[in-house]
């Protein structure tokens, strides 16, 4: 076979990511360069610019997070009619903020 890759480059991998990937290329059969080029083509990676939209989401999911445990207290505490009201709110604001956090993984900056 005629090569034309005439490139070299290094990368450093701590000892447990070596060894996986020396699991993975032993059990695939191919050689290092073989293997390596069968990632890199097969392989599709997405670029996200996180700007304060996401960053916003983020904070708002934090948010409801601490608020669910407020709904564990007032079930825990016999309060459950005030538990199953706020747990539908929340519910609600859960699935809005993953709608807005699904359209912006929907639309990388770069995808390759």
């Amino acid at each position: 076979m005629n090569r034309n890759r005439d490139k070299q480059f290094n990368i450093r991998l701590t000892a447990k990511e070596l060894d996986m990937f020396e699991r993975k290329r032993q059990a695939s059969g191919l050689n290092k360069t073989d293997f390596f080029m069968k990632l890199v083509r097969g392989s599709n990676i997405k670029v996200y610019h996180f700007d304060d939209e996401v960053k916003g989401i983020m904070h708002e999911l934090r948010k409801i997070g601490v608020n669910l445990n407020q709904v564990a207290y007032l079930a825990n505490t016999f309060q459950s009619e005030k538990a199953q009201f706020a747990l539908g709110y929340y519910q609600n604001s859960f699935c809005a903020a993953m709608d807005r956090l699904s359209r912006f993984l929907d639309k990388p900056l770069a995808e390759g």
